[in-house]
């Protein structure tokens, strides 16, 4: 795989044919199918034995902590070591009376809280946060060296928002988002933040004779269309390393 790509360093412009054609090529091959698992799946996959900062463990509602598809439950669950992180108080008090290691924490400030991790995963937070820059910061902050940061947040292009799109003829989504997070985007804001973007995935489970169709019209039409959420493989890079070195 190429390194990482700072469009800059093609062109000072960023309506630059060259710089737009070098940005496409590099997103084409950073591109990662992964057609036998969901997201959660793959989250699961990832933090599986590591050491893992959860930013977002409330998912909005209390009424998500019993069921079997809550994202934190299973990330704990999967990981060795686990800090979740929120900012809705009463709801990570009630975590932790649950038994959860949460902390109340705004990942958009520039707190440090004392600790790194091998994985840090942001699922469904961009895009609701003032700042993405900000959190992006906050969590590279908190890699270990070699770490890495996923961060989750749902594709604009797919076919899932589409057919509202042209059901209802406007796009009303979650009420609290303020931005989409596309590739490009995700690859700038990672070059404002001192992360660097490795790698895109997209998830989904695809058996037999559906995969087969489906690898094939990808030949022809794009495979995000396909899947509704991005997860955008983040690593630290040395500008944004603490004042210890770590």
């Amino acid at each position: 795989m190429k390194a990482a790509l700072d469009w800059t360093s093609v062109s000072d412009d960023p309506n630059s044919a060259a710089a737009k054609t070098a940005v496409r090529e590099w997103l084409a091959q950073a591109r990662r199918l992964h057609l036998d698992c969901d997201v959660l799946g793959l989250a699961e996959t990832l933090v599986r034995g590591k050491r893992v900062l959860d930013i977002g463990v409330v998912s909005h509602s209390a009424r998500y902590f019993d069921q079997a598809g809550w994202r934190h439950g299973r990330i704990a669950r999967a990981a060795s070591y686990c800090l979740g992180l929120d900012i809705l108080a009463p709801l990570v008090e009630e975590l932790r009376g649950r038994g959860f290691n949460v902390r109340c924490v705004d990942a958009t400030s520039d707190a440090d809280l004392g600790e790194r991790f091998e994985i840090v995963f942001a699922g469904d937070v961009i895009e609701h946060v003032d700042n993405a820059v900000a959190l992006l910061r906050f969590s590279g902050r908190h890699l270990a060296p070699g770490g890495r940061l996923y961060v989750t947040t749902p594709n604009p292009f797919s076919r899932k928002f589409f057919r509202q799109f042209r059901r209802e003829g406007v796009m009303v989504t979650n009420l609290d988002h303020v931005a989409w997070i596309s590739p490009t985007m995700a690859l700038e804001l990672g070059r404002r933040a001192g992360v660097r973007l490795e790698a895109y995935h997209l998830a989904k489970p695809y058996d037999g004779v559906n995969r087969a169709l489906h690898q094939f019209l990808w030949k022809f039409a794009p495979a995000e269309y396909a899947f509704a959420e991005f997860v955008y493989e983040f690593s630290r890079t040395a500008d944004i390393l603490d004042a210890t070195g770590r």
